[in-house]
């Protein structure tokens, strides 16, 4: 259980206690309790809404429980279909009963009436004040949702030109060599850099490197899009100037040509301060029984050898 978990539970725990007393001494003050909370708090019995409280009423954009529930009696219903979140479609329509007996914390995503239909993440515990007697309580985790996918985006993209990440490459290769495996499915791999990078680093300085760089990743992802490829490919800066490709469904006769395509737009380009830029491209396509590391071998023996024919060249292995 994590510290945010906790934290949720231990408030929870206080507000069960001020309900429980409250439903034995005097139920009319439960909603009065309850429109006091800024967390959104929703009492239902027998799969039924019976109450939602005023910040709950404010989120969706209603004047009062009864209003809502004739829009909303199937709660669900109110769930954004994601990944990672819960939807109507996750456990049934006895869904409330199921997941209490779970102990599940649950993760759903809504969209308020207000702000533009924004869209939040919220994570709802459940409790029984009585028998067939609910309580969800909702809690705005957009914050730390938010934070999470710049954590993965950081992982998963490059900073600097905004495409993946040799990590996030190398998590999902091992998906194009299953399925090469499974479905008998063909791709190939363009790795390729930029010529004599480093005379550019150390006469104009790493910034207008790092500007070649980032040019040079828009004429790519520019010319895959020209190509009506981009969707079928999966391009990575794989390390410094060095980049690769990915290209499914593609032999490696027809990869080259894409490869030439790139060499020669990149070629032609008149980069920032300093005009020219040539790359040499290694290309191959994988093989039976073949693994990342045998694959890559072939495309780096093919780089090594454009750079010795003389740079500005595609070679195939």
């Amino acid at each position: 259980m994590n510290e945010i978990s906790l934290a949720i539970i231990i408030v929870l725990i206080s507000i069960i206690i001020v309900l429980l007393y409250l439903l034995k001494t005097n139920k009319n003050s439960i909603k009065s309790f309850l429109d006091k909370q800024t967390n959104i708090f929703i009492l239902i019995t027998n799969n039924k809404i019976i109450y939602i409280n005023k910040a709950g009423l404010d989120f969706f954009g209603f004047k009062n429980t009864k209003e809502f529930i004739k829009t909303y009696n199937n709660l669900p219903n109110l769930f954004i279909e994601e990944e990672g979140c819960f939807s109507k479609h996750s456990v049934g329509k006895k869904w409330l009963t199921n997941i209490y007996k779970q102990k599940k914390e649950i993760k759903v995503k809504l969209k308020t009436q207000q702000d533009h239909n924004l869209e939040y993440y919220f994570l709802i515990q459940i409790s029984e004040l009585k028998k067939d007697l609910f309580l969800l309580s909702f809690t705005n985790i957009t914050r730390l949702e938010s934070d999470k996918d710049m954590i993965r985006k950081l992982a998963d993209y490059d900073a600097l030109t905004n495409i993946y990440s040799r990590v996030k490459f190398n998590e999902m290769f091992p998906i194009y060599i299953e399925r090469t495996d499974r479905y008998n499915e063909t791709f190939s791999i363009i790795l390729f850099d930029i010529d004599h990078f480093k005379l550019i680093n150390d006469n104009q300085g790493h910034n207008i490197g790092d500007k070649v760089l980032v040019e040079l990743t828009s004429i790519v992802k520019q010319k895959l899009k020209e190509l009506d490829i981009r969707r079928t490919t999966l391009f990575s800066r794989w390390g410094g100037e060095e980049f690769v490709i990915l290209v499914q469904f593609t032999k490696k006769e027809q990869t080259a040509k894409i490869a030439n395509i790139l060499r020669k737009d990149i070629s032609e380009y008149p980069f920032t301060k300093v005009g020219r830029v040539t790359c040499s491209f290694g290309v191959t396509e994988v093989r039976p029984n073949d693994t990342q590391v045998d694959i890559f071998h072939r495309a780096d023996e093919a780089l090594y050898e454009a750079k010795e024919l003389g740079r500005n060249r595609v070679v195939v292995k």
